[in-house]
């Protein structure tokens, strides 16, 4: 892909667009080390074929486990055989900007036997992990980062989980809960996590619906304690991993700014994503939506609504919300979203800047931001290059922008590669006249 991608503007509202998308990047990953330690193998269908998922698969498969995965059919069989272990060298992992597997494979290794490095490129050296190297340590196990600052690279002396009982923050990312939950069931004790200010709660759910569904003993207060036995999980002989929800988000996002309407197939109300809940933020601000038996339905007529709204629970969707509260009629104000600053990019500084860009304005916040659409006499948007720092889901979310404003041109555009390599193709097809 080209340095710079134009975006088209939509020319008129959308009719019957129907859309499939490509698997959840959240459950693609947690699927392989939820199958590598299950004793059997499993059929993954409908893989998420993206960096971040290359990252674990190629990880997975270097530890030895027998992954096979078939890109025309995007399925994958994974043949579990629990922990990995390694005894005469230091095995070194290299996972690019890939949050989820740094996390999670920091709890996987911390279960075998071995030296383990894990490391990342120049922003994952950027991103906090002390809070999940605390919790496992708690547990007895030795993790460290090799430099004092907290951030990877990770360093793993790994001689099993001994188990007990650790508090962890879980204010800065739910992940470092899902990993030590995941992990959990093969600690050589039971497991016992407290936390009491759990971020984006609806991925936790995720993590505690899925391990439950391979068998795993997990009980639970709501989100302040959580107490797994040991065991093992039971081998599933078919996945079937769900369209992204977050994907999907942008697609609803353009059909709430053009107009008309759009149908998302194989995403339900009974979604195990919390980022499904984006539709509703929709309908807040004056959408159409209607769950289908297997599918999602949005309407628009582009009369949108500004609203005042705490996102913690879906932190991902704060992108595409900001874009569309550019046409609302009143402004937007999003909280408590401060953990948006070490994602892979500093997110909210990211979208005051471009959307400055756009023409718009903004107040920035520690936590959040406010987003005056242009309603005044005299105010216009106007076209941009638009810098994405190396960032997915600003990439996406502003190429939903230059759907409604002439002369978007998004920098990078290939950086959507880490979730969704065919995402400008398919938007394209999607706004089409055809």
């Amino acid at each position: 892909m080209n340095d710079q991608y134009y975006i088209i503007p939509a020319k008129k509202p959308l009719t019957g667009k129907n859309v499939r998308l490509p698997g959840s990047k959240s459950i693609t990953n947690r699927t392989l080390i939820i199958s590598c330690l299950a004793n059997g193998t499993t059929l993954l269908r409908n893989f998420l074929l993206s960096d971040d998922t290359s990252y674990m698969l190629h990880a997975l498969q270097e530890m030895g486990h027998k992954i096979d995965l078939n890109e025309t059919n995007k399925e994958c069989e994974v043949t579990g055989h629990g922990p990995f272990r390694s005894y005469d060298r230091i095995n070194n992992f290299f996972i690019g900007n890939a949050g989820t597997a740094m996390r999670f494979l920091t709890s996987y290794l911390s279960l075998g036997e071995g030296m383990f490095r894990i490391d990342g490129d120049s922003r994952m050296r950027q991103r906090p992990i002390q809070d999940l190297i605390d919790a496992l340590n708690q547990l007895g196990c030795n993790v460290r980062t090799e430099h004092e600052n907290g951030n990877p690279p990770v360093i793993i002396k790994a001689k099993g989980l001994p188990g007990g009982t650790c508090s962890i923050v879980g204010k800065n990312s739910s992940q470092y809960i899902s990993s030590i939950l995941m992990s959990a069931p093969y600690a050589k004790s039971p497991v016992t996590l407290t936390t009491n200010d759990a971020a984006s709660k609806p991925y936790i759910d995720m993590t505690v619906g899925m391990m439950k569904q391979f068998g795993a003993k997990i009980s639970r207060s709501e989100y302040r304690s959580f107490e797994v036995s040991p065991g093992s999980y039971k081998m599933v002989p078919k996945y079937e991993i769900e369209p992204d929800a977050s994907t999907a988000s942008y697609f609803l996002a353009a059909a709430a700014i053009i107009g008309g309407d759009v149908e998302i197939g194989g995403l339900t109300r009974d979604s195990i994503q919390g980022d499904t809940n984006f539709a509703g933020v929709l309908e807040k601000m004056g959408c159409g939506v209607e769950w289908k038996e297997s599918s999602i339905v949005l309407r628009s007529d582009r009369r949108l609504h500004g609203i005042d709204i705490d996102m913690n629970s879906i932190p991902d969707m704060v992108l595409t919300l900001a874009v569309v509260a550019l046409f609302a009629d009143s402004p937007t104000r999003i909280r408590n979203v401060a953990n948006l600053r070490i994602k892979e990019s500093d997110r909210i500084k990211a979208l005051s800047t471009e959307l400055k860009k756009l023409g718009a304005r903004v107040n920035e916040w520690d936590d959040g931001l406010e987003i005056f659409p242009n309603i005044l006499p005299g105010e216009k948007y106007h076209g941009a290059s638009i810098q994405t720092y190396n960032d997915h889901r600003v990439a996406m979310s502003f190429a939903v922008a230059g759907l409604r404003i002439e002369g978007v041109i998004i920098e990078n555009p290939s950086c959507v590669s880490k979730t969704f390599p065919e995402f400008f193709d398919t938007l394209e097809e999607f706004t089409s006249d055809k």
